[in-house]
């Protein structure tokens, strides 16, 4: 059964002037209600994951450990569980930005030909983020991503001598002990896009929000506090204050444009390519 619980610390939900249901409204499941997640409705698609602003959804599922191993594979191929053992629970988890990340550098594949007969609204998330992020790919000049359709292998079975039987029959009795005491201890990982995307050094392109500042800015510095993925900072510059904003930290939760007393901040859909802003003196 999927163990998935939303971090309460990091959910936009007790910050003041916000309001946030992505993870309710995207659940195909309506497995998710006042910020908890009925395990028993839940399916793992990790769709919540995909569109959580803050990395507050915990699961049993490493997605950091599945996007390395993908990253180690010539060429990159990314596959679910029912296509490899070492694939990711379900691809649901993707967006848009991570996909990005990884085409970055180096050609990727992805094989989502089966996700309509299993979760048809994963197909349909996934439709759009490749899309979003071909789009991205190709005003870069950089290769596609390519939709492949890779065939499931059965392990070979493995001879056993007569002599060594009896071996292997222990080894077999003391992997099954293990994997029972393993069985019993749940893993809970916690997963925020915005860091793995940080480790990858991806670049900021449309995929990521833009932002302007208005000229009613005082430098309060409000937003930088407030920002839980610390995209906003303020410097001192030869010629006064300014406000430095990442896009690649934005997830566009709306925190900052919401709280600001000067009502100075604005989000943009496309990021625009400026990173900073000059200020009024505090």
């Amino acid at each position: 059964m999927p163990q998935r619980h939303i971090d309460l610390n990091r959910c936009l939900f007790h910050y003041t002037n916000i309001s946030c249901s992505r993870c309710q409204d995207i659940c195909p499941q309506q497995a998710i209600t006042n910020r908890e997640i009925d395990a028993e409705k839940c399916d793992n698609c990790g769709l919540c994951t995909a569109i959580c602003p803050t990395g507050a959804i915990q699961s049993d599922s490493d997605y950091d450990a599945a996007l390395t191993a993908t990253q180690k594979l010539t060429p990159q191929v990314l596959m679910c569980r029912k296509v490899s053992p070492a694939g990711m629970p379900c691809l649901g988890a993707l967006n848009r930005r991570l996909l990005w990340a990884l085409a970055e550098n180096q050609p990727l594949s992805i094989d989502t030909s089966r996700c309509a007969a299993c979760n048809p609204a994963v197909a349909k998330w996934l439709d759009t983020e490749i899309a979003a992020c071909n789009e991205a790919l190709q005003a870069a000049g950089k290769p596609l991503l390519k939709l492949v359709h890779v065939k499931e292998t059965a392990p070979a079975p493995t001879p056993v001598a007569r002599r060594s039987f009896f071996r292997s029959l222990f080894h077999a009795a003391a992997d099954t002990a293990t994997e029972i005491a393993e069985a019993q201890t749940q893993r809970q990982y916690a997963f925020d896009p915005v860091i793995w995307l940080e480790k990858q050094a991806a670049s900021p392109c449309a995929l990521f929000p833009g932002m302007t500042v208005q000229a009613s800015c005082t430098a309060c510095g409000l937003c930088t506090m407030l920002c839980p993925e610390k995209a906003l900072a303020i410097c001192n510059t030869e010629t006064g204050k300014a406000l430095t904003f990442n896009p690649v930290k934005c997830t566009a939760c709306g925190l900052c444009i919401n709280n600001c007393p000067q009502t100075a901040l604005r989000l943009q859909p496309l990021f625009d390519g400026q990173m900073q802003f000059s200020l009024q003196k505090g």
